[in-house]
């Protein structure tokens, strides 16, 4: 495993090893779970559309946008917008899923209100980390650690070297570790989790981390919470029995484990 430099807390308990990808492997292994998933035709009509948007981002009218929020990374000391992600690894992020796009601080923001959840008590994991923005901007809050999960190793450098680099007053949690490794193979931690997707899965990847998160949950029941920005694929959220929509806009959407939700109601009630 390529695990990160992390800003860590003695007292947390450690992080359970996870079994370490290869690129390439990840790319072998996402061919044949969406030819399983989709069939053939649709997954090629889905590849090639992934190859032009990748080209697409070689074009200097496109230039300007990848620079992204470069305030935020100027204010905090990081590097964290997709400006100088090169074309390989984009092309392999989009073939795989979803090209690289950093979190607009303001939207993180309006999940984390939204999140009914004593911060404190709670794990924050983001699958799919990238360059870990959102990583960072977790760490404004008191979670009880934060962990990302990214199989680009460019991306995960990026990330390491930003926790090292990492400014800001207002900081509350330090235990900040970032893992490179395939999100199919990611064993979630225990206690309460808040998990944040931005979008960075084909839906045949997130419809199998859907799947192991389910039966982590059924294995050792405890409120788990998924803040999904982006929500191409929110129809996985809203047909598994065992979650529950509590918030969301056009943007995002937020959803907890049905059994945690009732139970609250009943304590409430």
């Amino acid at each position: 495993m390529d695990e990160g430099d992390s800003k860590s807390n003695s007292s947390a308990r450690p992080i359970p090893t996870q079994r370490a990808s290869s690129s390439q492997r990840i790319l072998a292994r996402h061919w044949q779970e969406s030819i399983r998933y989709h069939g053939l035709p649709r997954y090629l009509r889905e590849l090639s559309g992934a190859a032009k948007d990748a080209m697409l981002e070689l074009l200097p009218s496109r230039r300007k946008a990848r620079f992204g929020d470069l305030d935020y990374d100027w204010e905090h000391s990081v590097d964290t917008t997709r400006s100088n992600v090169g074309f390989g690894t984009q092309l392999l992020a989009g073939l795989t899923g979803r090209p690289y796009f950093a979190s607009e601080p303001w939207i993180f923001a309006e999940i984390m209100q939204a999140l009914p959840v004593d911060f404190s008590q709670f794990t924050f994991v983001d699958l799919g980390s990238g360059k870990g923005r959102a990583l960072l901007m977790a760490s404004d809050y008191p979670f009880q650690r934060i962990m990302g999960v990214e199989f680009m190793p460019a991306l995960h450098r990026a990330a390491q070297k930003n926790i090292r680099s990492y400014s800001n007053e207002r900081q509350q949690c330090r235990h900040i570790e970032a893992v490179c490794m395939d999100a199919r193979d990611f064993q979630f931690p225990d206690g309460p989790l808040v998990v944040y997707l931005f979008n960075p899965f084909s839906e045949a990847t997130f419809a199998r981390v859907l799947e192991n998160l389910s039966g982590t949950v059924e294995q050792a029941p405890r409120p788990v919470y998924i803040a999904y920005r982006f929500t191409e694929f929110e129809n996985l959220l809203a047909r598994a029995n065992w979650l529950e929509k509590i918030a969301g806009t056009q943007q995002w959407a937020v959803y907890g484990n049905r059994a945690v939700i009732a139970r609250d109601r009943r304590n409430r009630a």
